[in-house]
């Protein structure tokens, strides 16, 4: 009895001595990147305000679209909606940043070294977006384009609904270039490559988020291009600051 209890005592423990293991990553590694996270909406809020409603008109993407496809993307999507398409564009764009975060989790507790490479890279992308928001805030399809509007959105509503009548989800309309949907997307798809060694299902995702936001008149197309340069570049330099990263046996 007294080599069970002995043994119980040790299994108690250890179970405590990982549950003290489990607190420190949740608080060196989730609470940092959703003060990140906060920071990059505090600081998009901070851009509209400098500018009010003012915001420039992206003529130069317009015109891009209008020289390769006859007409702006949004404005195709405008004249193809249905009900199904709204839902599932409207879906996938509900999501930012829901599965990052998801990702991200998992990340923090599986490869940890490779969770701080991604914080180091969302926070190098979300400072760079901000930057460029404050300094060349623009007006997104829905806004810009006469006739085009976004598809109604009945996730958005009940989002406000919960949030407080009349408070609105995104705290800043004019922050169509860069694309931070896309650009999550693509560190998303940078890290999963880094972790698995597959590019098919992230860039897949990097491409359904973009025809969303196409979809829902919420950005061009060089927005989403920008989006996918911002997000590989702040992904490789996070991948490169962050220590000891082939000691996670991720690929590259």
């Amino acid at each position: 009895m007294a080599g069970y209890g002995g043994r119980a005592g040790v299994l108690q423990a250890g179970g405590g001595g990982r549950g003290r293991v489990l607190l420190s990553r949740v608080l060196t590694g989730v609470i940092p990147f959703i003060v990140v996270y906060i920071g990059y909406v505090s600081a998009r809020d901070i851009a509209l305000r400098l500018h009010g409603a003012a915001a420039f008109i992206p003529t130069a993407s317009i015109d891009a679209e209008r020289r390769l496809f006859g007409e702006t993307l949004a404005a195709f999507f405008a004249a193809h909606r249905s009900l199904a398409l709204d839902v599932a564009a409207n879906l996938v764009y509900a999501l930012h940043p829901l599965y990052f975060l998801v990702f991200s989790f998992y990340m923090l507790f599986r490869r940890p070294r490779l969770f701080r490479g991604l914080l180091l890279s969302f926070l190098a992308a979300s400072s760079v977006a901000t930057l460029v928001f404050a300094l060349y805030p623009t007006a997104p399809p829905w806004v810009a384009l006469p006739g085009v509007n976004r598809p109604p959105n009945s996730l958005l509503k009940l989002q406000e609904a919960i949030l407080g009548m009349g408070t609105p989800v995104d705290p800043n309309p004019f922050a169509a270039m860069p694309s931070m949907h896309v650009c999550v997307a693509t560190l998303f798809a940078y890290y999963l490559w880094r972790l698995t060694g597959r590019r098919l299902p992230g860039a897949a995702w990097v491409l359904v988020m973009a025809l969303a936001t196409f979809y829902t008149a919420n950005h061009y197309l060089l927005d989403a291009v920008a989006g996918i340069l911002l997000g590989l570049a702040s992904g490789h330099l996070g991948w490169l600051l962050q220590a000891d990263r082939h000691a996670e046996g991720a690929p590259g």
